[in-house]
């Protein structure tokens, strides 16, 4: 511990770039202790996780803004950015020029280890960056150093962008934020070497070998006999866990054990504390959170950790998921493309599900009704896999491409089929479905329990014979088309239509479809399209389509 350093950054002038270390060392130091050390791994991986959650979404903008990002960046280059984020406390990526004069470029994830600064200029700006796979082998030729410009600054095939929050006193680079406990995930790391050596070596400090008629052997013979016995009892790699004794003729041949018998005490205690201060310098609220299971206040674990996660989130997540936001915000409107980010949650509070069985009577048949609430239509409702991936999304009655389409346009060799609860408007192709939209603070409980639950449901379920909203049915009825009305008499909220396309296929990338659908001309759409839709699904409440206000007595 008394060793550690913080390493100095070494500015060459004459190559005129910055490495964070005597050959950029640091980055391998954080990935050293990230790597060892159980706890710092554990929390690492877990911020990480909560971090992406679920993955990014659009919050305001256009849609054909939000498809023209998503065709820059994957998603599995966002992580890998929030990962570099998270473990070294700054992350880059690369800007790849497309082919085509007009086309967007690609976004790419860039090792942050293997990316320094260039000088900074007189206005303490940095122009440009270097890249090398290896700064420790930077002098051989399949690690040369690159140059290439800061984001924004040219027109050059390849940028690179680094997101790196402000600290005092770093004009280069951003540490972790939880440089303070780099110390304790190396303590961390020898006490587990420790307790491997010392089972090794059988539970003891080392012996004391007494060897009789040894002072008559030569120095020579003497470290012969030493290196068989070293051979024979330890090996090589436990070398120097005992002490040889030359003793005279009368003298036995004995192995003494030196034991410390309260050694595991001091370990225990070591242990315990590099854990709390590597939880202390990442703000971890809860230990919970990371698999230690710790005596609170708390009735059980799962409450715990529903507490300290929600804390953990507000005070530390988000603040970090903004940097990344910024970052991707900015990026989007230097190519014109006006949206708000955001990360969906990776865990939602539970909801509580309520299913009752009631019987009507309808045209003298007696039919039975399935009489629903927002948190059964919620239950109804699904979240899309990794397998599929959003192909377009918008206001349901609007057009776009159908399957046959695109089968003649792509010459598909073979068509993926679709996962389960198959909707009566999916193909072999696609997976249709639908989001509710509009207001997130609508004047209903109803809508508001079905719009943060994000979910997205299968036409036949809004269309089914059931009752979601019986208290703001038309007076006289149980039940209404909820796919036609929302939540009910002027309800604002509407069905947007998103349409999913499985990844993998060998024929064609969602980048080119969605790129076809934008292309398209407005005469071109007309024959293109899926089952349409009743304009009503798609519409808020209007004069036109809000069918209550025929009726005299209405509920609501």
């Amino acid at each position: 511990m008394n060793n550690y350093v913080r390493p100095k950054l070494e500015e060459n002038k004459s190559k005129d770039w910055v490495l964070n270390g005597k050959k950029n060392e640091f980055y391998k130091y954080i990935i050293d202790r990230n790597n060892g050390s159980p706890t710092n791994a554990a929390i690492n991986n877990s911020y990480i996780n909560l971090m992406y959650g679920k993955g990014l979404y659009k919050k305001s903008g256009s849609a054909n803004d939000w498809i023209a990002f998503m065709t820059m960046i994957r998603p599995k280059e966002i992580q890998k950015i929030i990962a570099d984020f998270q473990i070294f406390g700054e992350a880059s990526l690369q800007k790849i020029k497309a082919k085509g004069k007009n086309e967007l470029p690609t976004l790419a994830h860039l090792p942050k280890e293997r990316v320094v600064p260039q000088i900074a200029n007189e206005y303490e700006e940095i122009e440009g960056y270097w890249y090398s796979k290896d700064w420790a082998k930077h002098h051989e030729t399949k690690n040369k150093p690159e140059y290439f410009k800061a984001f924004g600054t040219s027109n050059d095939d390849t940028e690179i962008y680094v997101i790196k929050p402000y600290k005092a006193g770093k004009e280069y680079f951003a540490d972790p934020d939880y440089l303070a406990g780099l110390p304790y995930a190396e303590m961390e790391e020898e006490i587990s070497n420790y307790y491997i050596s010392h089972i090794k070596n059988g539970l003891s400090f080392g012996y004391i070998i007494n060897i009789p008629n040894g002072n008559s052997l030569t120095p020579e013979e003497k470290d012969e006999f030493e290196k068989k016995i070293k051979q024979k009892l330890v090996g090589s790699s436990n070398a120097g866990k005992f002490v040889l004794s030359f003793n005279g003729v009368d003298a036995e041949i004995t192995v003494t054990p030196l034991q410390v018998n309260d050694a595991h005490k001091q370990w225990q205690y070591l242990t315990q504390e590099a854990r709390q201060q590597l939880l202390t310098s990442h703000l971890c609220t809860s230990s919970s959170l990371v698999g230690v299971n710790t005596t609170s206040g708390f009735s059980s674990t799962a409450d715990e950790m529903d507490m300290a996660e929600s804390q953990l989130i507000k005070r530390v997540i988000s603040p970090k998921q903004n940097y990344i936001i910024d970052a991707l915000e900015e990026i989007a409107r230097h190519y014109d493309l006006n949206l708000e980010l955001g990360f969906k949650p990776l865990t939602e509070q539970a909801q509580t599900i309520k299913t009752e069985m009631s019987n009507h009577v309808c045209c003298s048949n007696e039919k039975k009704k399935i009489v629903i609430n927002a948190d059964s239509l919620i239950a109804l409702g699904e979240d899309i896999s990794e397998d599929w991936e959003i192909l377009d999304e918008r206001v349901c009655e609007e057009i776009t491409l159908k399957e046959s389409d695109l089968n003649t346009v792509f010459e598909f060799a073979q068509t993926p089929k679709t996962t389960n609860k198959k909707d009566v408007q999916d193909t072999t192709l696609f997976k249709i479905r639908y989001r509710y939209k509009g207001n997130a603070n609508g004047e209903r409980d109803f809508c508001n329990k079905v719009i943060q639950a994000n979910k997205v449901y299968r036409s036949e379920d809004l269309n089914a014979n059931y009752n979601y909203n019986e208290d703001f049915a038309p007076s006289g009825k149980s039940s209404y088309n909820i796919f036609l009305y929302k939540g009910g008499v002027n309800c604002k909220h509407f069905w947007q239509r998103e349409i999913y396309l499985r990844k993998g296929n060998d024929k064609i990338s969602v980048n080119k479809a969605r790129k076809m659908i934008l292309e398209l001309e407005p005469n071109e759409r007309k024959d293109a399209q899926w089952v349409q839709n009743d304009k009503k699904v798609a519409q808020v409440a209007e004069k036109q389509n809000n069918y209550w206000s025929l009726k005299p007595n209405y509920r609501g």
